[in-house]
């Protein structure tokens, strides 16, 4: 059995685990918000600041932020128009739903598993463009088209949650860092090195508890319409660039990878705040999670991901 194999099977079964505790009444749903709200306190921008401390930075790097940020302000527009003619009630979880991907709470182990820390380097510099997406665009279109009336300047909203995020500042404190030759003392990095080593086997969990494919049938040909979208669009641009761009082959591995990740989970919590149908926000990070982890799999096989 191949590496990547064992990678994505192992992971499988971490994902099932969770699933079953779930299904057994050993942990609640509502658990995974406490699971979740700890790990982006604690594991999660762990693992940040230890990559972009280990990482030699090069300027080839930008691009893939860059990638990420037009890539997504790109599908968040044609999810706008797409859904121009829906009711105001499903039309911005839709278009919300149409750009920005989940890294730190699905890819990042997989990543991990594979390709170690230079693969972890790339996502999380994508991870970085992306972040302006979920945070950004997707926050900013989503209140928008809600309607609701909020104090103050909606953008001076949505930057200050950006700054406020733990895996964010994270990753500007290890970049900064990384710039400076400033060396984090020994016994820190020790710290937490062993914190973002739970990231792995946590997240899995949580992947399986937070799963669910319930979901109203009305709205089951919205869901895949996003999804049709996200998968044909990233699969087309990705391919693209894949066999058109200069970069070496992990970087155009990454890059294919990245483009094909699930809807962020950010799109339930912003249902939520935005009086979305959070029924559909779910339907759409659970089933995207179940897809991309089954094209993941088939494109390391069919690219030979990790045997180059």
């Amino acid at each position: 059995m191949s590496s990547s194999n064992v990678v994505f099977g192992s992971a499988l079964i971490v994902i099932a685990i969770g699933y079953v505790l779930k299904s057994l009444g050993f942990i609640q749903a509502h658990d995974a918000k406490s699971v979740s709200k700890f790990l982006m306190h604690t594991t999660f921008p762990a693992l940040v600041f230890a990559t972009m401390t280990h990482i030699e930075l090069s300027a080839n790097l930008m691009w893939l932020p860059l990638i990420a940020m037009v890539f997504g302000m790109v599908s968040s527009y044609i999810g706008f128009l797409m859904f121009k003619n829906e009711p105001s009630e499903y039309r911005g979880i839709l278009t919300m739903g149409s750009a920005g991907w989940n890294l730190g709470l699905f890819a990042y182990p997989l990543i991990e598993g594979i390709w170690g820390w230079e693969g972890l380097t790339y996502a999380i510099m994508f991870d970085l463009g992306n972040s302006v997406i979920n945070f950004m665009v997707n926050y900013g279109m989503g209140t928008y088209l809600s309607g609701q009336k909020r104090e103050g300047n909606t953008w001076v909203h949505v930057t200050k949650r950006i700054f406020s995020l733990p895996p964010f500042l994270a990753m500007l404190l290890g970049l900064a860092l990384n710039l400076g030759n400033v060396e984090v003392h020994a016994l820190a990095m020790e710290i937490i090195d062993t914190i973002a080593k739970g990231n792995k086997p946590m997240v899995l969990l949580l992947m399986g508890i937070y799963f669910s494919v319930r979901l109203p049938k009305r709205t089951y040909a919205k869901v895949f319409q996003v999804l049709g979208f996200r998968y044909a669009f990233g699969l087309s641009v990705g391919l693209l660039l894949y066999y058109t761009t200069p970069f070496a082959f992990e970087y155009r591995n990454m890059i294919l990878i990245c483009l094909v990740l699930p809807a962020g989970m950010t799109l339930i919590t912003y249902a939520d705040d935005l009086n979305f149908d959070t029924g559909i926000a779910a339907a759409l990070v659970n089933f995207s999670m179940l897809i991309s982890f089954a094209l993941m799999w088939l494109l390391v096989g069919i690219f030979q991901m990790t045997t180059h």
